[in-house]
Order: structure tokens, then C-alpha cells, then sequence
């Protein structure tokens, strides 16, 4: 055979090595893809189906903060939220509504008067679930300073839902504690549910120094709420979205004889005894 010939031979050879070697290498590339492919539309199919919204709009007859008298007026309350497994971040505001109606629209100052931030990491284990989480609480067109606190909570699913969550403050009321003991148990009656809750609220010197101004020489008593909530399920579109409508009505007292009387001595704003309801809706995305 001439070298021309074999020289040929050689070169047909190498095009067929390189083209067999440019193939795997893009069937390689194109697997790559694939699997890539597979795998983002997984952890995105993986990641909604972790998280989840929620948006609750609530009007009160008045603002009632741990048995305090925040606000003896109308407001609207709007909570949102969005969680992803065990985290949840929202964003809760309390709007006066005749401050709102005065100066033109919901949200324009001095309407809104509080922010709360916050965020919560809460585990289920069975029928116990543990919380802790960090609240912010802004005080804007008011002279209040910004405070915050961390809580940590304990509760369990069984038929009176009891929990425990203690309050925890570490900004301008340093070592204020509360702790809020409560119940609750629904009661399905037709297309209806019906909540009644009981809570207890325990607070050191001072946190109702801070709050409610009075001067207790130790950890006491401060609140109870006896609370029932009615909760109608939205129909229509609004199925597609878990809409419900709530009815709560609420009855706040100080049970502690001697809080009660030290409020009485400033003879402030706060009632001793208070009676709100709201209307609101919930939605969940």
C-alpha cells in the first residue's frame, strides 16, 4: 500500500475517534442537563410544597394588650405571613380607624401606630409542638421607644390544646417576663366552629411596671381573657384559598386585687375590666 493511502487511513481514523469523542461528550452534556433539569423542577416542586402563606384582616372594637387598654377606639389589625418547614416570618400592624378615616386612607400617619415583626421556629413531635421566636415591635408617630422580646413555647393536641409560652424582654424593658398560660377546644357544629379559650397571664415586677405602670413588689397575677371565637368557612372562590370569616368576642380582667387597686391609684386610662369583639377574615395560600 502507498504511505498517501495509509496516511488517509490515519486521518479517517482520527475524525472517527474525535466525532465518537465530540458524541459522548455531548450525551454526557445533554445527561447533565437532564438530571439538572429533574432535579430543579424536584426541589422546586419540593420547596412549594413547604411553604405557605397566610393573610388575616381583622377589625376590633379596641386594642386589649395583655389586659391593657392600648386603644379605646376602633382598629384594623392585618397580619401576613409566609413559612417555609418549621420557620414563619410576618409582619402584624394595629391601625386606628378614626385616626385612618381623618387623615385619608389606612396606613397614613398617624393612623397606623404599632409594627410588629417577627419571626418563629416552631417543631411538631406527635402531639407536642415547641416554639421560639423573636418579636419587634415599632411604635411609629408615637413618643414609645422600640422594644423587643424572645419567647420560647411549649404546648400539646389534645382535646383543651394547652400551651405555656414565656415573654421574654431584651431591649428598653430589659428583663420584663410574662408568661401566658392557655386552653382551648373546638367545637365543630355544622358548618361552623366554635373556640372557647381561657388565657392566664403571669408577669414579673417588672414588666407591669413597664406597661401598666403600677408597682408590685413580685411576680403576680396580671391578666385572664376569656375568649370564644366563631369561624365560618368562605365559600366560592374563596374555598381555593381556605378563606374563613371570624367572629371573636373577648372579656379581660385583672384578677390580682392588689393590681387592681395600684391602677386604681393612678387612675389612668386602663380598665380594670374590658369587654372587644372583632370581625375579621383568613386566607391561606
Amino acid at each position: 500500500m502507498s504511505q498517501k493511502y495509509l496516511k488517509e487511513v490515519e486521518v479517517m481514523g482520527n475524525i472517527r475517534r474525535k466525532s465518537k469523542l465530540f458524541l459522548a461528550v455531548l450525551i454526557n452534556i445533554s445527561l447533565i442537563v437532564m438530571v439538572s433539569n429533574v432535579a430543579s423542577a424536584q426541589l422546586l416542586s419540593r420547596i412549594h410544597k413547604d411553604l405557605s402563606a397566610s393573610v388575616t384582616l381583622d377589625t376590633n372594637t379596641n386594642y386589649i394588650f395583655r389586659g391593657i387598654t392600648i386603644v379605646d377606639d376602633p382598629v384594623f389589625q392585618p397580619d401576613v405571613c409566609v413559612s417555609y418547614k418549621y420557620l414563619t416570618l410576618g409582619m402584624w400592624q394595629n391601625v386606628l380607624l378614626s385616626e385612618a378615616v381623618g387623615e385619608g386612607g389606612v396606613g397614613t400617619a398617624p393612623a397606623c401606630n404599632e409594627i410588629d415583626y417577627y419571626a418563629d421556629l416552631t417543631y411538631k413531635y406527635k402531639i407536642f409542638s415547641g416554639s421560639v421566636g423573636w418579636i419587634y415591635y415599632d411604635f411609629p408617630h408615637t413618643s414609645l421607644p422600640d422594644t423587643q422580646e424572645v419567647y420560647f413555647g411549649l404546648g400539646a393536641s389534645v382535646p383543651s390544646n394547652p400551651s405555656v409560652t414565656m415573654y421574654w424582654d431584651v431591649a428598653d424593658n430589659a428583663g420584663g417576663l410574662y408568661t401566658l398560660f392557655s386552653v382551648s377546644h373546638d367545637i365543630p357544629l355544622a358548618s361552623l366552629t366554635f373556640t372557647p379559650s381561657l388565657g392566664l397571664g403571669i408577669s414579673n415586677a417588672r414588666h407591669s411596671a413597664y406597661y401598666a405602670g403600677v408597682s408590685m413588689g413580685s411576680s403576680h397575677i396580671m391578666d385572664m381573657n376569656f375568649g370564644l371565637n366563631v369561624r365560618v368557612p368562605l365559600g366560592g372562590i374563596m374555598k381555593k384559598v381556605n378563606g374563613t370569616m371570624n367572629l371573636h368576642l373577648n372579656y379581660s380582667i385583672f384578677p390580682d386585687t392588689s393590681m387592681r387597686h395600684e391602677i386604681e391609684k393612678l387612675n389612668s386610662f386602663i380598665d380594670k375590666d374590658a369587654f372587644y369583639m372583632g370581625l375579621g377574615c383568613s386566607f391561606d395560600f
